[in-house]
């Protein structure tokens, strides 16, 4: 009987987990990113195609501009992981997942990344930044390499 019990106050514990928003996350396989166009120091909604497995539930994405001075950004999407993965394979996202980030100020050409961990790779795209003012695009036409 206390077997039983102890697992019926684990699954209650793992149903709250999620219910509270608190589920592991981790990085979805990422198959493509977009190539963008945007206003120097406009908001940009990025779009990256994800193929998360039937367990994970699109969540976040953290855009690391540290090595900007480059010309590179890295995006970081994040899903949340509230079951086991045991029998469903990835399905890739028909429609994108946006990243939102400010554009850098300096106008150019930005190289945009995201690792892959399905692949071990990494997806490259880019953000052509124009002066202030100038129109946002996204496109997968040239991004899906």
């Amino acid at each position: 009987m206390r077997i039983r019990n102890a697992a019926v106050a684990a699954l209650a514990l793992a149903a709250a987990a999620c219910n509270d928003n608190t589920c592991p996350t981790e990085s979805p396989q990422v198959s493509a990113l977009a190539d963008c166009t945007a206003g120097a120091g406009q908001l940009v909604s990025y779009e990256v195609r994800l193929c998360p497995t039937c367990n994970q539930t699109v969540s976040s994405c953290d855009v690391d501009m540290s090595d900007i001075g480059a010309g590179n950004i890295f995006l970081d999407p994040k899903v949340e992981t509230c079951t086991s993965s045991n029998s469903c394979p990835p399905a890739c996202q028909a429609n994108a997942s946006t990243c939102n980030f400010t554009a850098p100020a300096t106008p150019g050409t930005y190289v945009v990344s995201a690792y892959d961990p399905a692949t071990n790779t990494t997806q490259t795209g880019t953000l052509t930044v124009v002066p202030p003012g100038g129109s946002a695009s996204c496109d997968f036409s040239v991004a899906s390499r």
